[in-house]
């Protein structure tokens, strides 16, 4: 007896529906095939366009593989097969030395010169007999080919000597998170493109040679947590826009480049800010201020610039505040020579560098967690603080060549860690506490 004609019916409808979806499981995984291949076709080039690998960190990748998931310094997604980490930094070979000063914890003092402003890592360098140093690692450039690893969130190819200009291809990458090219040999300007890369978290551009203006990027990406532009050739005024999209903003480090303006007032409004490092630019003008709002400031370093007016008492309401630097004499830890870095001892002249006024705010030596305090000839005034009593956590406490007066207070006896202490060339009078 044939099948009544409804029957039928439902049953067409069915291997209608089953074929459909056979067919868009097909297309879908075409679709994901063609991606990854993407994907290695896009590190392959970015392996061309690298023209040495001492280290053979690329050795692994074999144009004849079918995944690229399994090459070395690359990460995929477990599900999509898509890269979405690529790491060639040269901290991965665990042979390299490792040498780390964190601003708020570590700190180092020749002659008047305090280091300590640093939250770097210095894997697998290799020291010359001249004192050269330089990153043993990947030297090539960067490929435009990187804008096609469009589900990458993690670039970091730090401590290498790639070169070249930042491809503007970067701006592709909207679910990148970690951007990481520190000391590197980039130059020219910092792509305005990146402003496409909304997912951003992360962004270390240090240690290159990159120049131009900060580019107009932290209007769109509001999850900034760590910036660090700093040992560059950037100049211009630090934009304004930066304090008005930093409630995520945890470190910012602008350092060694040539910055000028003023030190804008609504950084006061990046509540979350641990480390503010604008050291070795020409910035002017006065300290804001509104710094006194950030109470999870643990380090400011605001030295080598050309500040004036009154070290603001409000610096006292950053309660988690353990470094604070307004004047160092000395000139960076190292500067770039080609592509390497010199450590060097330069003497630079005293010149017009921060000259402030007025007394040395009471407030700011109450800060009970305050571990360094380096101030020297800065122009300061007025009789020395006399209440030390919460210094116990004070290591550091350089105030030389200023204008204070009175008496070296008893209350010293109360910093029981303190192990550098340079009070000379003021009017002050009396002798230390024998507890010191």
């Amino acid at each position: 007896m044939p099948p009544a004609p409804k029957f039928q019916k439902h049953r067409l409808s069915l291997m209608t529906l089953l074929f459909s979806v056979l067919a868009s499981l097909l297309v879908c995984k075409a679709v994901s095939l063609a991606a990854v291949l993407s994907d290695k076709d896009a590190l392959l080039q970015l392996k061309s366009a690298i023209v040495e690998d001492p280290l053979g960190f690329t050795s692994s990748w074999n144009p004849n593989d079918k995944d690229p998931c399994l090459w070395h310094g690359v990460s995929c997604d477990p599900l999509e097969g898509r890269v979405i980490t690529l790491n060639l930094s040269s901290n991965l070979n665990s042979t390299c030395s490792v040498l780390q000063l964190s601003a708020s914890k570590t700190a180092a003092v020749k002659g008047d010169q305090v280091r300590g402003n640093f939250t770097l890592l210095y894997p697998c360098l290799h020291v010359g007999v001249d004192g050269n140093i330089s990153f043993v690692g990947l030297r090539g450039r960067l490929s435009p080919a990187i804008g096609h690893l469009t589900k990458l969130r993690v670039l970091s190819l730090g401590f290498n000597e790639f070169f070249g200009e930042l491809p503007l291809e970067m701006g592709k990458l909207n679910l990148l998170e970690v951007l990481d090219l520190g000391f590197n040999a980039f130059h020219g300007p910092i792509p305005a493109a990146l402003k496409k890369c909304t997912s951003l978290r992360v962004i270390n551009l240090s240690g290159n040679q990159l120049n131009g203006t900060i580019p107009a990027i932290f209007g769109p990406i509001t999850s900034f947590q760590v910036v660090d532009f700093s040992f560059n050739k950037l100049s211009g005024e630090i934009p304004n826009e930066l304090g008005e999209n930093c409630g995520s903003l945890m470190h910012l480090h602008l350092a060694s480049n040539g910055l000028s303006g003023s030190i804008p007032s609504n950084l006061g409004n990046c509540g979350e800010l641990k480390s503010l490092i604008l050291s070795s630019n020409i910035l002017q003008n006065y300290i804001p201020s509104s710094l006194g709002k950030l109470e999870n400031l643990e380090a400011l370093d605001l030295s080598r610039n050309f500040l004036s007016g009154l070290v603001p008492p409000t610096l006292g309401d950053c309660k988690q505040l353990k470094l604070l630097v307004l004047k160092n004499k000395n000139g960076p830890l190292f500067s770039r020579k080609g592509s390497s870095f010199i450590f060097h001892q330069e003497e630079y002249g005293e010149g017009d560098y921060n000259f402030f006024e007025g007394e040395l705010p009471e407030s700011i030596v109450k800060l009970y967690g305050i571990h360094v305090l380096w101030l020297p000839n800065v122009n300061l005034e007025g009789i020395f603080p006399q209440t030390w009593g919460s210094c116990s956590n004070l290591k550091m406490l350089n105030v030389a060549q200023n204008f204070l007066t009175g008496q070296i207070p008893a209350s010293f006896g109360n910093c029981k860690n303190l192990y550098f202490l340079d009070l000379s060339s003021n009017n002050l009078s009396g002798s230390l506490p024998a507890a010191i």
